[in-house]
């Protein structure tokens, strides 16, 4: 049995918007706040299905692994992309204490028009050790990633239903205007005397 996504769920209009505002982040040249919103994004995609008592570091790189890795030709792990999420979520830097301690590699960008092997081979020449990848890359790596998710989640009623449940808990934007006729529904009108 496939149950479907339908557009009218409120988190489908929450994903538009994330979409929507990483590529307004691209055309305006915005790196970090773009890597930002990429890698907050992994994180609650990789919690909706989190274990319960899983650590965000797992459940990341589980997610990472199963739905952006096997679709795309990074050189880096899942544990690179967890540790790079920490560097910039935390430090708006490629560093992070698992790349400090040698369990992961640092990540850098290219962006725009420049190339992913450019930047890599100066690395190299300079006699650094980090992984590069273009954000273009990275992007479209994340936006199949949901896409295999969501059409994953949907062949499993279970999945699905719980799915459902933890996307209900993101917060949506309500126009003022519901608000106002909905307190005019439940406040009685004032007593003419």
């Amino acid at each position: 049995m496939t149950v479907s996504f339908q557009p009218r769920h409120p988190y489908y209009k929450i994903m538009m918007d994330l979409k929507d505002s990483i590529e307004d982040c691209v055309a305006k040249g915005r790196t970090l706040p773009c890597l930002t919103l990429v890698y907050s994004a992994i994180d609650v995609f990789a919690g909706l299905e989190a274990q319960p008592g899983e650590s965000t570091k797992k459940a990341f790189v589980r997610w990472a692994e199963t739905y952006m890795l096997k679709n795309h030709s990074f050189s880096c792990s899942a544990l690179d992309l967890y540790a790079a999420r920490c560097g910039i979520i935390h430090s708006f830097s490629a560093g992070s204490a698992l790349s400090r301690s040698g369990q992961a590699r640092k990540i850098i960008y290219a962006w725009g028009t420049a190339e992913a092997s450019k930047l890599e081979r100066t690395a190299q020449i300079l006699g650094r050790d980090e992984l590069t990848i273009h954000v273009r890359d990275l992007i479209d790596a994340f936006g199949l990633a949901v896409i295999n998710h969501v059409e994953d989640v949907s062949r499993h009623p279970d999945r699905h239903q719980h799915f459902l449940e933890a996307a209900g808990h993101w917060l949506a934007s309500i126009p003022s205007e519901v608000v106002d006729k909905f307190l005019d529904s439940q406040i009685p009108p004032p007593s003419q005397s």
